[in-house]
């Protein structure tokens, strides 16, 4: 019978052995081009730290894996809905909670603009964003009315209805040089790619070399950092916590995994690597059904990405590095991380 950890220690086994041989290869070049900057070392960082981040090392797949994704979600219905059946819905809403909410709706500054006839959500939402960039936040009570507005459309509809607004008004956010810009924490926000694959590195070899039940603890954070890092390149809100009750039945032909975000599940090619990874920690033996392609709870996944944290020792001016961090695309820029106090929005 084949055993399912075995077969997730073969697919890293396989990528190391293959980044193995292209180191090599690189190495004989770099003897017979001296001069060449591309054969660089610091270039072979930059390539092999970007192969493990995607799994692969074929060329074409490899740069396949590599391009920016640029998903348009199609509008939801709810976007498309009059714009002045949800103002009036708001204003009926607000008349039902009493006497404070009469007075609000009857205050002569207590108002947002009147939607257009045939005017869309979406296309209501993004004027009421223009005006807040063109004239600020105005008086406070036509910010807190602007603020109802959209608040209340927001619980008046699934999540995956109302995504759109979040890219329009984040439900954390400040005008800045007359920009509205989302408020993010401190461990959202990118971390370089080579740290990002120094930690890939140190979960497969804590995978291949641990304790039993440690080994299985590794792969399934390695595989929930996989995860994340494949959401990443989708640019779009997500939830950790869904990301890590993701089900076996996202992994699909192509390959492809099916990223739950607030537009819905989006289709994202990842190598077949990968693809064999998780398949392999999806049919991992456990004690109770496995639903799940990642069993292991969130806060036992998040204790073992803090231990290889302690052996990887990223640079402390990088600040708090969670699996979170992976939600967000690993930059370029070489030995830098944003942090609060020299970028305030994403």
């Amino acid at each position: 019978m084949n055993d399912p950890l075995q077969e997730a220690k073969g697919v890293l086994n396989d990528l190391e052995d293959d980044l193995g041989k292209a180191k090599a290869i690189w190495d004989n070049l770099r003897v017979l081009n001296p001069g060449f900057e591309q054969l660089s070392e610091k270039h072979w960082m930059e390539k092999s730290s970007r192969c493990w981040l995607h799994g692969a090392t074929a060329i074409p797949e490899a740069i396949e894996l590599e391009q920016r994704i640029f998903d348009s979600p199609p509008l939801s219905t709810t976007a498309q809905l009059p714009a002045s059946k949800i103002h009036r819905a708001w204003k009926k809403w607000l008349k039902e909670k009493g006497e404070l909410g009469a007075y609000y709706c009857d205050a002569k500054e207590f108002r947002i603009p009147l939607p257009k006839q045939g005017e869309t959500l979406i296309d209501f939402i993004m004027k009421l964003a223009h005006l807040v960039e063109e004239s600020g936040k105005g008086d406070r009570l036509g910010w807190r009315a602007l603020k109802s507005f959209v608040d209340f459309t927001r619980k008046k509809y699934p999540t995956e209805e109302v995504a759109f607004i979040e890219h329009i008004f984040p439900k954390k956010m400040r005008l800045f040089h007359s920009r509205i810009i989302r408020l993010i924490s401190q461990e959202i926000y990118p971390i370089p790619e080579e740290t990002a694959a120094n930690i890939l590195i140190e979960l497969a070899r804590r995978c291949r070399t641990g304790r039993p039940d440690a080994q299985l603890t590794a792969a399934e954070c390695l595989g929930m950092c996989w995860v994340c890092l494949t959401a990443s390149r989708l640019r779009l809100p997500v939830h950790l916590e869904v990301i890590q009750k993701i089900k076996p039945i996202a992994l699909q032909s192509g390959p492809t995994l099916q990223i739950p975000t607030w537009f819905g599940d989006r289709p994202v090619k990842i190598s077949h690597r990968i693809s064999k990874f998780l398949n392999a920690l999806a049919n991992l033996p456990s004690k109770t059904p496995r639903e799940t392609i990642l069993q292991r709870p969130l806060r036992s996944l998040s204790r073992a990405f803090e231990d290889t944290l302690q052996t990887v020792s990223p640079n402390p001016e990088y600040g708090n590095i969670t699996i979170a961090s992976l939600l967000s695309q690993p930059h370029i820029f070489g030995d830098h991380r944003y942090q609060p106090n020299d970028l305030k929005f994403k």
